[in-house]
């Protein structure tokens, strides 16, 4: 199947309670923006309302801690930023936000210094990336290139035989991937071929670098966003081998607290994993 014929056409129940709004999550986009805090709680609630109206509600999005960015929490990102600033003015650092959502990610790498045309990002369906250029006031100063459709798709990243050409001309390209909350909402069989993919789309001695929820035994979780498949929650010794199995040559996984990823309410079974590999 065509990755783009794959992209999931879905919705979810979710509740019309209102989480509280307070200027904690509106500093970002305070930052961003340079707008007040009064404005943008108006402006929030109402592309917030949207998006549950239209899209399949994530909990970041229920709970709105999509308006946080947290990739400078993770313990790679300073290795990222070291990198940016070495090569400030190469084109060819190339930084993929896979699974990102409004992009609230990406936004913080422009505030952190990089260049539009050295970021990329990409998720299931554009929905929320195009609500992400509402929520940022940004639609007209915005240029990063974001890329549509599965990245788990069996073909997605085969320079040979490439189910996009775009993708196809992106074998090896980058020297990082950001892959935020994305392989906890996949099944046993996609987790791999994203893995597979996003290590063909590395360039040697690139990262992949990001955190997913797990479990202390690996196992089936829930169900994937199609409805179709069951998830699947890694340990932290599973998601190991798999990192290795696909081709990564060094693999650093820890256990992180859930407070960094605005995670409130971890089971006791379930755990943080916060990792980076190296192709």
């Amino acid at each position: 199947m065509h990755w783009r014929a794959a992209v999931y056409q879905y919705r979810c129940r979710v509740s019309d309670h209102c989480p509280d709004l307070n200027s904690s999550h509106l500093d970002f986009l305070a930052q961003y923006t340079g707008q007040p805090f009064e404005t943008l709680r108006e402006h929030v609630l109402t592309v917030w309302k949207r998006a549950k109206t239209k899209l399949w509600v994530y909990k970041c999005v229920q709970e709105f801690t999509f308006l946080t960015p947290r990739i400078s929490q993770h313990p790679h990102y300073e290795l990222v930023q070291a990198a940016q600033q070495q090569q400030k003015h190469e084109s060819k650092l190339l930084h993929l936000d896979t699974g990102c959502c409004f992009g609230q990610d990406t936004r913080q790498l422009l505030m952190h210094g990089w260049k539009q045309d050295q970021l990329m990002a990409s998720d299931l369906v554009s929905d929320y990336w195009v609500l992400g250029k509402d929520l940022f006031m940004d639609q007209k100063s915005l240029h990063i290139p974001f890329l549509t459709g599965s990245m788990t798709s069996s073909c997605v990243a085969s320079a040979s035989n490439p189910a996009d050409p775009v993708i196809g001309s992106l074998v090896g390209a980058f020297t990082f991937i950001w892959a935020a909350a994305v392989l906890h909402v996949l099944s046993k069989a996609e987790c791999a071929r994203f893995l597979t993919n996003t290590h063909s789309l590395l360039s040697e001695g690139g990262s992949l670098y990001g955190w997913t929820l797990g479990a202390k035994q690996a196992g089936a979780s829930g169900k994937t966003p199609d409805g179709k498949q069951d998830r699947w929650t890694h340990s932290l010794g599973s998601l190991w081998d798999l990192f290795l199995h696909v081709g990564f040559s060094r693999v650093q996984i820890d256990l992180s607290d859930e407070a960094l990823w605005g995670i409130a309410d971890t089971s006791k079974d379930q755990l943080v994993l916060c990792f980076t590999a190296f192709k």
